[in-house]
């Protein structure tokens, strides 16, 4: 029985992490274990379809039994006023905003009549593009009493205009844009896995001048998950 902590990369995976990653060529996507009893470390690599792919190899992996998932790593947010940079942000959802019906400018999960997993209605019912996260409790974590609650969105590429920015933040009302939670959040509820998920922002969604992006410094706030997993 384990806790996977996932990334899309080392060094976000190293900054969140109670201890080094072992030495040598950490293996992307596969799943390999932390020196800390019950703890798995991932890089999945970016973007939704590594995230998914890097997910259903850990998940799929003899001999080890995963029982929950912590995703890990930095976000842009879409407004810096309310979640300035180096915050700690706990994602309570997680949206996929290009699944559904496109009428040319915007896409409406529900007016598509293929839901992307028919759920049993006794189970939660169906999963268009939209998935609750666990809270730290579930994982057997304690409070992240400095994070703040909020929803984020999954996009496949960065958002780069404003308009783009706009309309993302206009139709999902999310406060991060990020490149992996939604699959990573999917197949642990295909597998009936709770998942959590935990961001420091790094950037303003949308263009961005000097001041407003800090990776370094988002990197760095990530060692307040490395004390939570500490605690563990």
């Amino acid at each position: 029985m384990a806790l996977l902590c996932c990334a899309a990369t080392e060094a976000e995976l190293a900054a969140a992490l109670p201890e080094p990653l072992p030495e040598g060529n950490v293996p992307e996507m596969a799943p390999f274990p932390l020196a800390r009893k019950g703890l798995l470390g991932c890089v999945t690599g970016v973007g939704p379809v590594n995230a998914a792919l890097a997910m259903g190899r850990c998940l799929a992996t003899e001999g080890i039994d995963v029982t929950a998932v912590l995703c890990v790593g930095v976000a842009g947010a879409f407004d810096l006023a309310a979640m300035p940079l180096r915050t700690l942000c706990l994602v309570t959802m997680e949206i996929w905003p290009e699944y559904g019906l496109h009428d040319g400018r915007t896409v409406t999960a529900g007016a598509f009549r293929h839901p992307l997993w028919a759920r049993p209605e006794k189970e939660g019912g169906d999963v268009r593009d939209r998935i609750p996260l666990a809270d730290l409790a579930a994982l057997g974590l304690p409070e992240a009493k400095d994070a703040v609650p909020c929803t984020s969105v999954t996009v496949a590429g960065v958002s780069a205009s404003l308009d783009r920015a706009r309309a993302l933040r206009e139709s999902t009302r999310a406060a991060l844009e990020n490149m992996e939670g939604f699959a990573v959040a999917y197949a642990c509820a295909r597998r009936g896995l709770p998942c959590a998920e935990l961001r420091t922002v790094s950037n303003k969604v949308g263009p961005r001048g000097k001041d407003e992006k800090d990776f370094p410094g988002a990197l760095k706030a990530l060692a307040d998950v490395a004390r939570l997993l500490q605690r563990r």
